[in-house]
């Protein structure tokens, strides 16, 4: 599928802010994967499609997701489930077919061990695309992602581990795999 009708899909699919956060998450990739010599158009076309099942209901999103493994906790959450269903969303609905661009998808919420650079530059562009709306470290983490990739990840994760701590909720232990990359000695 070309990308103004993936685009137009999307614009329908999508409520209005989510749309324009794609927008932005599609941008700001696209950047970070020039600076990093990383593929722009699968950084484009990860970053466009990485919410497409944002807006569907969990029941719809766990049906999308039916063949693929999907732990307890991820099915009882549509902030974490939407990044798997959107992977088999981008792969049956957009057609998308290229594996890297799928599984960076399938990893921009929770991380997980071993990223690769474009898993990396979707997960860190979801957090930090121009219409996000402002949070404590978020600019300094916006210039990190601009100079060090593995830094940005390893501060991106621990933001992420102190924002679920303070919710008094457990990290994924998909995330936590990732944060140990950086953090070996870790335990949560």
């Amino acid at each position: 599928m070309k990308r103004d009708k993936m685009e137009y899909k999307l614009k329908k699919e999508l409520d209005r802010q989510r749309f324009e956060h794609t927008l932005g998450v599609e941008k700001t990739a696209v950047n970070m994967a020039r600076i990093f010599g990383e593929d722009e158009e699968q950084a484009a076309l990860a970053g466009l499609l990485h919410d497409c099942a944002k807006c569907l209901p969990l029941s719809q999103m766990v049906k999308a997701a039916r063949h693929e493994q999907i732990d307890p906790v991820m099915k009882e959450s549509k902030a974490l489930m939407h990044a798997v269903a959107g992977m088999c969303v981008a792969r049956d609905v957009y057609d998308v077919k290229d594996e890297a661009v799928l599984s960076a998808i399938r990893w921009h919420t929770t991380g997980r061990a071993q990223m690769s650079n474009l898993e990396k530059i979707i997960y860190l562009a979801d957090m930090i695309e121009p219409n996000r709306k402002p949070y404590p470290g978020l600019e300094p983490l916006r210039a990190l992602c601009m100079a060090d990739l593995d830094q940005a990840m390893h501060t991106a994760l621990r933001m992420s581990l102190e924002h679920v701590m303070e919710q008094g909720k457990t990290l994924h232990p998909d995330t936590l795999a990732a944060l140990k990359t950086y953090e070996p000695e870790l335990s949560v």
